[in-house]
This record gives structure tokens, sequence and C-alpha cells, in this order.
């Protein structure tokens, strides 16, 4: 199992953040599946970990996922790739990947800025 410990940040949840996400192949022009519901425990600007019910394949090359959900008023809409995961607890806890796009990452650093300052009030 691979963890991003090197990264600058990572932001863990206290409660669970709502997602939903659907899975696509990556270079195809055929449609995704229909969507799945999601819960992010933590984030960073490269990527998440995320628990749901559904059993992902774990194929980097050829299956991405697009990820959509809001840290604070404003939705975000990523694609990524998973790249580990673990059964626990009848769920499956996926490490993802986002894809690199500096708009998204700024979006996430500026939105959990926010979250936190509202939490706090």
């Amino acid at each position: 199992m691979h963890y991003k410990r090197d990264e600058a940040f990572r932001f863990p949840f206290s409660v669970p953040v709502p997602a939903e996400f659907s899975i696509h192949l990556k270079n195809s022009d055929q449609p995704g599946t229909g969507t799945g519901d999601a819960e992010l425990l933590d984030i960073s600007p490269g990527g998440t970990r995320m628990r749901t019910a559904y059993d992902i394949p774990v194929k980097r090359d050829t299956i991405a996922v697009r990820l959509r959900f809001i840290l604070y008023q404003q939705p975000i809409s990523t694609d990524a790739v998973i790249v580990w995961k673990v059964a626990s607890d009848g769920c499956w806890t996926y490490g993802v990947d986002f894809d690199e796009d500096p708009a998204i990452s700024e979006q996430i650093v500026t939105d959990l800025k926010l979250r936190r300052q509202s939490e706090r009030q």
C-alpha cells in the first residue's frame, strides 16, 4: 500500500465529506458508469483517501474515476486514478491520485482554508 507521505499537507476530515464518482476507461469514447456514493476521509491538492461500498478495480493504466464533491461552497470535479485499495468493515478504502490540474489544486487549498475558517466561527 502506498501512502503519499511526501506531500506538503494532508487534511483529515473529522466528519467524512460526501462525494460521488463514476468510472470510465482511459483513452476511450465510451461513456462511463453511473455514479456511486463515497466519502472523502482526507484530502490534499494531489489526492484523497476515499471510502465506498463499491469494489473498484485498481488498474491505473486503463481505468480512471471522476470525483465530484464540495469542500466549502463550490462543487469540485476532477479526474483521478486509484492507486491502492483496502477492504475494511464491509467497505473499501482507496488511495486516489488526482490528475494534475493547477486550478483544481488551488481550488482545493482555497476551499479548505474557507472551510477551516467557517468551522472556527
